[in-house]
């Protein structure tokens, strides 16, 4: 579940462009572990048929998800990536930090 909470929360960094339909992110945690999720306007992230709701502050670039069995996580980037290819660090709530990777972009 840790890896999941981690995949999911950092990748709202992304979901701030306005003409995405949806976003394809990979995640390089600094644990070594590397997931692939797709991120919608809506609010949604999945990965296979796990999903989760998720908020964006683009003004703080935090995210923040209240995740089953964990309360309230929260995401803080360095940077909000935009584009294909873009990539922003991030740090979450619990200290774990990693890398994501806008790999597909959909409008």
């Amino acid at each position: 579940m840790k890896k999941f909470i981690t995949a999911a929360l950092a990748a709202g960094f992304i979901a701030a462009p306005a003409f995405a339909a949806s976003i394809t992110l990979s995640f390089a945690g600094d644990d070594g572990n590397t997931q692939e999720w797709t991120f919608d306007g809506e609010g949604t992230a999945t990965a296979g048929d796990i999903s989760v709701p998720y908020t964006w502050d683009e003004d703080a670039k935090t995210l923040c998800a209240d995740v089953p069995d964990q309360g309230k996580v929260c995401a803080t980037f360095e940077s909000v990536a935009e584009a294909v290819g873009d990539s922003s660090a991030y740090t979450l709530s619990t200290g774990t930090t990693g890398t994501a990777t806008i790999t597909a972009m959909a409008e």
